[in-house]
């Protein structure tokens, strides 16, 4: 069976980054207005709209501080 791995951002992310608010080299300027942008929100805001229910009931389970996600 074949090993399946995820990587995700470790830091705080970058909204201008997301939104693509820069232009770099190897991007045809010309193409950019055809660009679709389905939803733009702070990364920290869309975190606590999607997980933030279910790591309240996390929390309140866990008995340790060390085991408790921080906001």
């Amino acid at each position: 069976m074949s090993t399946k791995t995820i990587s995700m951002c470790q830091g705080k992310g970058s909204l201008s980054h997301n939104n693509r608010e820069f232009t770099a080299k190897n991007i045809d300027p010309f193409r950019t207005p055809d660009n679709i942008i389905f939803v733009q929100q702070d990364l920290g805001e869309a975190y606590h709209q999607l997980f933030g229910e279910a790591v309240e009931r996390y929390n309140a389970r866990q008995k340790r501080n060390d085991r408790r996600i921080p906001d």
